[in-house]
């Protein structure tokens, strides 16, 4: 809530004064906008200090919680600091603005110096113990200044004062962000050591070095790279190598299982009828197929089938010997007339 007061002196050209908190229940009191969080890790450890520089207002328009807005301009808010050459107290939950209820209240740490940065208006704080208890106790978080305000209620003209309050009415970046403006969110990055580490450098890596690690490692290296037209063309030829390796075993099997059926039949162990079946039989398992036909009787006597007789005549034929090929000649006979004649 934003707690206005008219009691300021014609000096300060009886302009209103905002403090930025969410406290009181006077009519005088609206929404606000600005407020920092000191919940930090620097705060939670009983030896660890507090940031030296604290952030207290952003750049630029911001919006309430009532949707008026506001506007800040930190070198504006620095000049009139300077002219005045005053430290601007911090209390408690504006405690100082209701000395009339409350009395006189101590200043619970000092602003001793203001700077304008890219983020916004800081301020560089001298804490004092008051200050350091609540902070550490958790009773305060956040850090909301007062300003006077131009006639326009909406542009800050000069900062006043700061309190620790516990109910801010709008969030801002963490404290501990403060001391570094290039952080306004309070992430803790990488330290460059551990990322010259992270890069395979030594810690005395310069600038220069790094970024030519970094733009190799995310550099695509053309050797280690095909054209999608090439990659395509070698799948496709590999596909089709692969197939014809699987067709031409299919054809070998089938040759083995085929000569195994026709050595059946010849040795008068399969009828004709049957090689279907046992060709099946050697598809799916031909080492026990041919184990079955080694062990079966001659079922058909040799030469009692004409099928078997022919294939038998042919096998022998096709064994004629360069002698017998050469006498077959000289007879005027054919290779299948010679070895008809020698089965015969």
């Amino acid at each position: 809530m934003l707690r206005f007061s008219k009691t300021h002196s014609a000096a300060n050209g009886n302009l209103p004064l905002i403090a930025l908190c969410s406290t009181g229940a006077s009519a005088e009191v609206a929404s606000s906008a600005v407020a920092f969080e000191i919940a930090l890790a620097a705060v939670q450890g009983a030896s660890s200090p507090l940031p030296e520089w604290i952030q207290l207002s952003p750049r630029g328009s911001v919006t309430a919680r009532d949707n008026r807005q506001f506007n800040f301009n930190p070198e504006k808010l620095v000049a009139a600091f300077k002219r005045d050459g005053l430290k601007l107290p911090i209390d408690f939950e504006h405690e100082s603005s209701f000395t009339a209820t409350l009395g006189a209240k101590p200043a619970r740490s000092w602003i001793v110096d203001l700077e304008a940065r890219p983020e916004g208006l800081f301020g560089r704080i001298e804490w004092l113990d008051d200050a350091i208890q609540a902070l550490k106790a958790k009773a305060y978080r956040y850090i909301s200044p007062t300003f006077h305000l131009e006639a326009d209620r909406k542009t800050a003209r000069h900062m006043v004062a700061a309190a620790l309050v516990a109910s801010p009415a709008l969030g801002m970046p963490a404290l501990a962000a403060s001391e570094n403006p290039s952080n306004p969110l309070g992430v803790h990055p990488m330290t460059m050591k551990n990322l010259l580490a992270k890069l395979g450098l030594t810690e005395n890596a310069t600038e220069e070095e790094a970024l030519a690690k970094l733009t190799a490692l995310t550099t695509p290296n053309p050797v280690d790279f095909v054209p999608v037209a090439q990659l395509s063309a070698a799948n496709s030829e590999l596909a089709s190598l692969r197939a014809e390796v699987a067709a031409a075993k299919v054809a070998e099997e089938t040759a083995k299982c085929q000569a195994l059926i026709d050595q059946g039949v010849v040795d008068g162990k399969i009828t004709p009828a049957a090689k279907d079946h046992y060709m099946n039989f050697a598809k799916a398992d031909f080492a026990a197929c041919s184990a079955a036909i080694t062990a079966m009787p001659s079922l058909v006597g040799a030469g009692s089938d004409k099928t078997v007789d022919a294939a038998a005549k042919q096998d022998v034929a096709g064994a004629l010997s360069p002698d017998e090929l050469a006498m077959a000649s000289n007879l005027g006979l054919t290779s299948e007339q010679f070895a008809a004649a020698k089965v015969a």
